[in-house]
């Protein structure tokens, strides 16, 4: 069921969530308030959400994505080290300027393959419990 829809039910079903996502906090607990795919609100743990957006743009949240992303720096990284090196075959002096390049590669590689775990791992936990995927899109 759509969040847009006005059923008794549905409203009845986000205020149970939402109560017991009140809670959980209340205690302690680390949690997301998310819908699913199907439109159902949820309340994620931190290790079952993966990787939140809050953004109305397309953004990359799979861990496959997120490695194409890690596999784009490194790229970015290998070519910029030529880039450094390339001069001193003609006898020039390295193009040092471009290791500001190799370090925004290699920080992208790390960025990325850390959010690439984490979307896995949680992509595994969800699996794991039996929980709905949490949507992309923005309802509320």
């Amino acid at each position: 069921m759509q969040s847009g829809t006005t059923s008794g039910d549905s409203a009845s079903h986000d205020n149970q969530v939402r109560a017991f996502h009140n809670e959980a906090v209340a205690r302690g607990e680390k949690r997301v308030l998310c819908r699913t795919t199907d439109g159902r609100l949820y309340s994620y743990a931190r290790d079952e959400i993966g990787v939140v957006t809050a953004s109305s743009h397309p953004t990359v949240r799979s861990a496959g994505g997120l490695i194409a992303m890690a596999v784009f720096f490194a790229a970015l990284a290998v070519f910029s080290i030529m880039l450094v090196a390339a001069p001193t075959g003609r006898g020039q002096d390295p193009m040092w300027g471009a290791l500001v390049l190799t370090a925004a590669g290699v920080g992208g590689v790390v960025y990325s393959a850390r959010l690439a775990a984490k979307a896995y791992k949680a992509k595994r936990v969800r699996a794991e419990r039996g929980i709905p995927e949490p949507t992309s899109r923005q309802f509320d």
